[in-house]
């Protein structure tokens, strides 16, 4: 008993430091990229994903290299000869084969596509990477947006409280009449629950940025007050798209794939072109065998050494030779069209980003623009309200 119950303290002891040792972190911007850069399932995903297609150019040009082979034999034979007796032998060699491609058109042009595909997956992981960082950054600024909503919301009840506590006081000295009251209740239980519903986003966010964090976050830093909020420069949409077209990592990947798949093709129609290997061969073979009237050995061991040009020349493969370069020609026009596609989207994707964050620099100065005239709104319908020619519609509704 005694060692059972020293058991459960020793438990439950554990549990306790594994839970202290498990802290929750108010993030900064740069930690939150450093947490995710270890933790992230999705981007060491990415990652390993690079890596292993980053085999492919090794692969592609192994068609071009000699290929070397090492064979060996060991063979038991039992012959039965009738009415001359039996003849057992053993026998065992060796053979070292080695094929250089000379003239392979089809491997040529496979290296260039591995070459291609290389240059496709480098543009891939670029743009995988970017979208990586714009995830973090959108995960942390969601948390930064609920923040300021709740924080919102629980000025906004506190303020329509003090409202409805006013109210009461008003009506019960016979200032106003019992509908201020019912409406500053209703206001009052509406902003009660706006704060319930941004505690809940809050709690959300917070969330979402702990699957990309791996980490347990309380909150995040805010960013600075003094952030500058600035027009893109130059000022000149067409500068922006020129920048974007030698540089947008989806539209690389874009064009290198329809290289690729151009390679492809032109790897496809290779196949018909005739072939040119040098190849050579050495091989040694010993027997034991021995004649059945002299008792010699039948068969002296043998060295052979042979080196041997091989030209082929495919004439008829059932027609999948033929299917293949087809299949290969339409895949390379389709690739075609998806970069032509994503050369019109990079346009517009630059052109829109453009004119909107015009727009929403333009906002942000005219929110706080606004902000100022509501303040003033705000003291002049209170003091309206004080001196009754307002009511307490007026005030909730500023």
């Amino acid at each position: 008993m005694k060692t059972s119950y020293f058991k459960h303290i020793l438990i439950c002891g554990s549990l306790l430091v594994g839970a202290s040792a498990v802290q929750a972190e108010i993030l900064t911007l740069q930690r939150t990229y450093e947490l995710a850069e270890q933790n992230d399932p999705q981007w060491a995903a990415a990652k390993n994903t690079y890596q292993a297609n980053q085999q492919v150019i090794d692969q592609n040009r192994s068609g071009l290299l000699p290929q070397i082979n090492l064979s060996g034999n060991l063979t038991k034979t039992d012959v039965e000869y009738e009415g001359y007796g039996d003849d057992d032998y053993d026998s065992h060699g060796y053979a070292a084969n080695l094929r250089q491609p000379l003239f392979r058109l089809d491997n040529w042009h496979t290296y260039q596509l591995g070459k291609a595909l290389d240059s496709q997956y480098s543009a891939e992981f670029q743009n995988t990477q970017e979208d990586f960082y714009l995830r973090i950054v959108t995960r942390y600024l969601e948390v930064l947006r609920a923040n300021a909503n709740l924080t919102f919301r629980k000025a906004e009840q506190e303020a329509i409280a003090r409202q409805l506590e006013q109210s009461k006081q008003r009506f019960e000295v016979g200032l106003v009449a019992i509908t201020d009251v019912h409406e500053a209740q209703a206001a009052y239980d509406t902003a009660v629950s706006s704060r319930i519903s941004a505690e809940s986003d809050q709690f959300v966010a917070l969330r979402l940025l702990e699957t990309i964090t791996g980490a347990t976050v309380e909150n995040v830093v805010d960013l600075s007050l003094d952030l500058p909020v600035m027009v893109p420069e130059p000022l000149d949409v067409n500068l922006w798209i020129e920048k974007s077209l030698a540089n947008n990592a989806k539209l690389k990947a874009a064009v290198y794939a329809a290289e690729a798949a151009q390679q492809n093709y032109k790897s496809q129609r290779g196949k018909h072109a005739p072939t040119l290997d040098l190849v050579g061969t050495h091989a040694y073979n010993s027997t034991d065998a021995q004649s059945l009237y002299t008792g010699l050995s039948t068969t002296p061991d043998t060295t052979t050494n042979v080196i041997a040009l091989e030209l082929q020349v495919p004439l008829y493969s059932g027609g999948a030779i033929s299917a293949s370069r087809r299949q290969s020609q339409y895949q390379f026009m389709a690739a075609q069209d998806l970069e032509h596609q994503a050369r019109r989207e990079t346009i517009q994707d630059v052109t829109n980003f453009y004119q909107l964050t015009i727009a929403n620099v333009a906002g942000v100065n005219a929110r706080k623009q606004s902000t100022n005239s509501a303040k003033v709104a705000l003291e002049a319908t209170q003091a309206g309200y004080e001196a009754g020619t307002r009511t307490i519609v007026d005030v909730l509704n500023v």
